[in-house]
């Protein structure tokens, strides 16, 4: 990098409640920092050195702890257009995570968006910024500061949710770095070394036997999310929530397409009940949308799953529907194994249930 930037910071603890810029100065007009000094550099643990992912991080989200639970320490994209939702999804994610800390980088931000994040960074939140007009370096040294941070709060045995916004904006600034310096260009104009570059930052992310962290990085594409920055993260990640511009601009918050995403730690944190509920509510999500068409034709399906993905519609939509207020855990799963009885022509009894580990 060519800030002129220390390459040690005072981060950890003492930068609860505070916002920085990519040299570690306050955007909040508070003091400087001053604490435990921490290397900027991408170090990720070793193999030897990480946990399993065994447990759910809650997001108060119910379509994502519900169908797409995410395990503490894994990594997962949310990806869609701009326009729909992505920006209140993770503020929501934000405010109701059970989380021992959050750790906000907004990498090119616009400063309207950066401002009110400063505004609302609570006594657990830092936020690291570097809006789209700083330098490249800048844009990418503040992810590098927001990741060094958050390893410093595992270390201390921790649990962090590190929100990333957006990689495809990191991955940009990398471009824009690489082409200056020379480097060819490849596919979609980025030089080979911006997969490499991705791939170290998203490896920082995991747990460990100390703590963990958890990154969710947005992926903003242009209606095409084939393009290679997002084939990339899909690659490097370990779940992927994918919105859909035609659910946004029908009123659904959040505008999760569940056919279309996925989670790659959920059977490893929920329970057996849970998975199971998820798949027949997953199933009947995915029929509904196949008999949509035909359905508006006015042709009756015949088939006994697609009667009774009909039959539980509503229900199913006002669980993937949610005002901009967490969820208890407990409350989503209820609600999820209800709709999942339905779905089996079911009265058993869906309430009263061990809580999944």
């Amino acid at each position: 990098m060519s800030l002129g930037a220390p390459e040690r910071l005072a981060l950890g603890t003492c930068a609860f409640g505070r916002s920085v810029d990519a040299r570690g100065l306050p955007l909040d007009g508070g003091e400087i920092l001053r604490g435990r000094v921490v290397a900027i550099d991408l170090r990720s643990p070793a193999p030897s050195e990480r946990a399993p992912v065994l447990n759910a991080l809650w997001t108060g989200i119910c379509v994502v702890d519900g169908l797409l639970t995410i395990g503490r320490g894994a990594r997962v994209g949310i990806f869609g257009a701009p326009g729909a939702g992505k920006t209140t999804l993770i503020e929501c994610i934000v405010a109701g995570c059970a989380a021992d800390a959050v750790v906000v980088a907004l990498v090119g931000e616009r400063g309207r968006e950066a401002q009110l994040w400063i505004e609302r960074c609570d006594d657990r939140t830092t936020v690291v910024c570097a809006t789209s007009d700083r330098t490249a370096d800048e844009r990418v040294r503040a992810a590098h500061v927001a990741f060094a941070h958050a390893g410093a709060l595992r270390e201390r045995g921790l649990h962090v949710l590190l929100i990333l916004d957006s990689l495809a904006r990191y991955a940009a600034a990398l471009r824009e770095i690489g082409i200056a310096a020379g480097e060819s260009a490849g596919r979609g104009g980025y030089p080979p070394s911006v997969f490499a570059e991705m791939a170290r930052l998203v490896e920082v992310a995991g747990a460990t036997r100390e703590g963990s962290i958890t990154l969710i990085a947005t992926v903003i594409h242009d209606g095409d999310d084939r393009d290679p920055v997002s084939e990339a993260a899909r690659s490097l990640l370990d779940g992927h929530i994918a919105l859909s511009s035609r659910l946004a601009e029908a009123g659904r918050f959040p505008a999760v397409d569940v056919p279309a995403s996925a989670s790659r730690t959920m059977e490893a944190v929920a329970g057996e009940r849970h998975v199971a509920a998820a798949m027949h509510v997953r199933r009947a999500i995915a029929t509904l949308d196949r008999v949509e068409d035909a359905r508006a034709l006015g042709i009756a399906p015949h088939r006994r799953s697609e009667k009774a993905a009909i039959a539980a519609e509503g229900r199913i939509e006002a669980f993937l529907r949610q005002r901009r207020v967490a969820t208890a855990a407990g409350e989503t799963l209820a609600k999820l194994w209800q709709i999942a009885a339905l779905l089996e022509g079911s009265d058993g009894d869906v309430l009263n249930s061990a809580t999944s580990r």
